[in-house]
């Protein structure tokens, strides 16, 4: 890692920089929580795992947007110097910005840039129990009533979802993978027909407080929690091809349960 203006440069083995600024340098680094040794005016980093850069990137720019430096409302500067100006690749860049979507932090607008989610939007006063109390009584009805809708069209659609969410635990993507469960709950939502649900199952899923399990974590991130996650949604779906709306209904419960236990509600 190399300093220049302020700005760092991060490389993915250990890499050793020298002392200049030492207030800014922490400042910077202490959102990525990596370790150093000082040796001699010069400090030691271990090795950074490449498939968790992006978790880091996107605690740096949650601190950024806490801290006022992009404000609610406005726009991220564009990835290529956005990329720069926190010295990551355009790729993990890409990635975190993904997460962020998913957890409510940012909206990306194609072909317009990434725009800082508005105040009035979060919900700072909610607690995780709030979120998940009311997400097991707007998912256990919305699996209920897709699965009495009986929508075969529609459950195709919600199952390919699941199979590529399968992919992704696969192919190690976690950030790709919560990407597709929000996209799996609010098919769901969409399959009951109501559209009161649908939209409250959409305010739901745009708190912050969805950030636990968006990737952001060690646990949320484990390959065996992934798995047992995908699980749960193949035994909805499969209630749902059934016809079987308690089961969906129980099913959708259990999940949120479990989801329950992942994030500490």
């Amino acid at each position: 890692m190399e300093t220049t203006g302020g700005c760092f440069s991060l490389s993915l083995s250990c890499t050793v920089i020298n002392y200049h600024d030492h207030q800014r340098q922490d400042g910077m680094l202490n959102p990525f929580k990596i370790p150093w040794i000082w040796i001699g005016g010069r400090m030691v980093i271990p090795e950074v795992r490449q498939e968790r850069l992006y978790q880091k990137i996107a605690n740096l720019i949650i601190k950024l947007i806490n801290d006022n430096i992009f404000p609610p409302g406005t726009f991220l500067p564009p990835e290529r110097e956005l990329a720069k100006q926190l010295g990551v690749s355009r790729a993990s860049l890409r990635e975190a910005l993904i997460v962020l979507e998913i957890s409510g932090w940012i909206v990306i607008q194609s072909g317009n840039g990434v725009i800082v989610s508005d105040k009035k939007h979060l919900a700072s006063d909610y607690t995780i129990e709030e979120i998940l109390s009311t997400r097991e009584l707007v998912d256990s009805h919305c699996a209920r009533l897709a699965a009495q809708n009986d929508n075969v069209d529609v459950i195709n659609q919600i199952e390919t979802i699941y199979h590529r969410m399968d992919q992704a635990i696969n192919d190690n993507n976690v950030h790709g993978f919560y990407s597709l469960d929000k996209e799996f709950h609010l098919a769901i939502s969409e399959a009951s027909r109501n559209r009161v649900l649908f939209d409250m199952s959409r305010m739901l899923w745009e708190q912050r407080i969805n950030i636990p399990y968006a990737g952001l974590d060690e646990q949320s991130g484990d390959r065996n929690v992934l798995l047992n996650l995908n699980k749960q949604h193949k035994a909805i779906v499969d209630a749902m091809r059934q016809s079987d709306a308690d089961s969906a209904y129980e099913g959708s419960l259990e999940h949120l349960l479990y989801v329950r236990k992942i994030v500490g509600g």
